[in-house]
This record gives structure tokens, sequence and C-alpha cells, in this order.
């Protein structure tokens, strides 16, 4: 194969292979642009600012969480994060083998255990949240402040058609 071998299909060809398949090629398009935004972004960002300090993103968003909102039990970690709590327990397993977050039992209840930050845990999340900070402005540099208030608002609309258009089994799935 020609090292820079052209593509086999262009982003057009793809889109019309796609046209062909939907009713609503806009909704189609933008449902799609938004999901490969945001995986490039997420992706972007755990290389750039994340795995240099170590950290996955589903590790820095758990990092984040108690860093904001202090201890958390973790059947109420997984309901913040709208994650399963296996989810949360094998985060919080690879974080606390690093020595970024501990572990507390329940006196009252030994099936319940709250994590916490620890000073390393703390002093490490400030430092990845200062670099993702600086990516997220590189990358907003794109867009004038203007733009970037839109964005955010036509972002919040989908979240809100997200939250109201989710099947009863997502919305109401156990995080316990």
């Amino acid at each position: 194969m020609r090292r820079n071998a052209e593509p086999r299909t262009t982003r057009e060809d793809t889109a019309a292979f796609f046209a062909r398949r939907a009713d609503d090629p806009d909704a189609q398009a933008a449902v799609f642009a938004l999901f490969r935004a945001s995986s490039d972004v997420f992706s972007y960002i755990e290389l750039a600012a994340l795995r240099p300090l170590g950290l996955t993103h589903a590790g820095f968003v758990l990092l984040m969480s108690l860093w904001s909102m202090g201890p958390l039990e973790t059947r109420e970690l997984a309901r913040v994060l709208a994650v399963s709590r296996p989810a949360v327990v094998s985060a919080t397993n690879t974080l606390e083998r690093a020595g970024l977050v501990r572990r507390l039992r329940s006196a009252d209840d030994r099936r319940l255990v709250t994590v916490e930050l620890t000073p390393r845990g703390r002093a490490l999340v400030a430092r990845a949240q200062r670099a993702t900070h600086d990516e997220e402005r590189r990358l907003a540099a794109a867009f004038s402040r203007e733009e970037l208030r839109t964005l955010v608002r036509l972002l919040g609309r989908m979240a809100a058609a997200v939250r109201d258009a989710r099947p009863p089994a997502i919305t109401d799935r156990k995080t316990a």
C-alpha cells in the first residue's frame, strides 16, 4: 500500500451512504457530529492533560467529584457519575492502589463504604484540573465568545432532549 494513498472513501461518500438510510439526514448528521466531537475531545484531553499525570478520564471524573463534593458513599458516586456501582468500585480500586483515594467503612453498616481523597489525591486532582482547563482553553480558542455561548446553549438543549427521550430502562436503572 502506498504511504500517502488517498482514503478509499471521503466524508462526502460516507455522508451520502448514510443519508440514503435515514429519513432525516440532518438529525443523523448533527447527532453523529456531536458524538464524534465529544469522542475526539475526550480522547484529546485524556492524552494531552490526564495521561501525563497517570490518570484516565474515568479516574479524573471520580476524583473531581470527590474534590468538589467531598467524601461520597459508593452508591452516591455511581448516581452522580451516572455509572454502575461496579464501575465505581473498579475505578476506586485503581485510584486507591495509586494512593489517591481511601475507603472508609461505615461503623453503623459495614456494607456501606465512603470514598474520600487522600492528600496526594487532592494535590493531583488540582493539577489535573488545571491541565485539563488549559486544554479546554486551547480547544475553545477556535471559537469566538459568542460562538462558545451559542454552543453551550445548543448542547444544553440536546442534553435536555436526551433526558426527555430516555427510555425507562435507562432513566430508572439501578446504580446500587
